[in-house]
């Protein structure tokens, strides 16, 4: 991997996206604009996070930072042509490839949500790596979330409400990536979603539920508590009390009190 040049990099770029309105093109010069600043020996820190599953070109973030900010006015200013070049994007197998075709998902400028919708049910699927999952789930959909909150929700109710625990677990993570992103006013929605699953869990989603339940206690520890106080009044399912006490460490001491008095009930 060569050292970045930053002018050199900004030419590469340049180049680069002479091509955007022709996806197979710009789609095979980004193959090799990545290739050359890849870095195939990378070494995991101790503290480093989970690497992805699927190849990954372990580029310096400079060079994914200059593509993101000069595609930008590009999808600005065409965002048919960008959302068709997401989709050729999103084929590819490494994962930094993905992420550019999410990064271009989450820009468009969205009218309506149909079409960033479309896209999302399409692509998050249980054979799809968690990493990846995670970034179409949260930088994919923000601006949805933030401009269609509706359509956003009615989205991640579609994956919740299926019989196959895998799609469930979908959107358990979307709902977690979702509180991230939320408004405290807006947390009513999370719960509403968040009922049935919290009520009746599978034993296959107590991973993602525990980290749903930690997120909405650091949004929100007191609403979180009171919501939580009311679902195990009303599950038969020895999986929640489980899931609430593996989360008391995650809310303040009088939360957790609260919680736990409960749970001897």
């Amino acid at each position: 991997m060569p050292a970045v040049d930053p002018a050199r990099l900004r030419f590469r770029v340049e180049d680069l996206l002479t091509h955007f309105n022709s996806p197979s093109v710009f789609h095979r010069e980004l193959q090799h604009l990545f290739d050359l600043y890849a870095n195939r020996v990378l070494r995991q820190g101790a503290h480093a996070p989970p690497k992805p599953l699927i190849p990954t070109y372990n580029l310096p973030r400079m060079v994914t930072r200059q593509l993101e900010l000069d595609l930008k006015p590009h999808i600005i200013e065409n965002p048919q042509a960008a959302l068709a070049l997401a989709d050729d994007l999103w084929i590819d197998d490494y994962f930094e490839v993905k992420q550019l075709a999410i990064f271009l998902l989450g820009t468009v400028p969205l009218e309506e949500p149909d079409l960033i919708c479309q896209r999302v049910e399409s692509w998050a699927t249980p054979q799809v790596d968690q990493s990846v999952l995670t970034v179409l789930l949260s930088r994919g959909v923000v601006k949805l979330q933030n401009t269609f909150p509706q359509a956003w929700a009615e989205m991640v109710e579609s994956y919740l409400t299926g019989d196959d625990p895998k799609m469930t677990a979908i959107g358990i993570l979307a709902l977690t990536e979702g509180v991230k992103n939320l408004a405290l006013t807006n947390l009513p929605v999370i719960f509403r979603l968040a009922s049935p699953v919290l009520r009746h869990p599978h034993n296959t989603a107590m991973k993602y539920l525990q980290a749903l339940v930690e997120a909405m206690a650091q949004v929100s520890p007191t609403e979180t508590t009171f919501f939580l106080k009311q679902t195990l009044a009303t599950t038969t399912s020895p999986n929640t009390p489980r899931l609430v006490k593996q989360c008391l460490g995650s809310f303040p001491e009088s939360a957790r009190q609260d919680l736990a008095a409960t749970l001897k009930q």
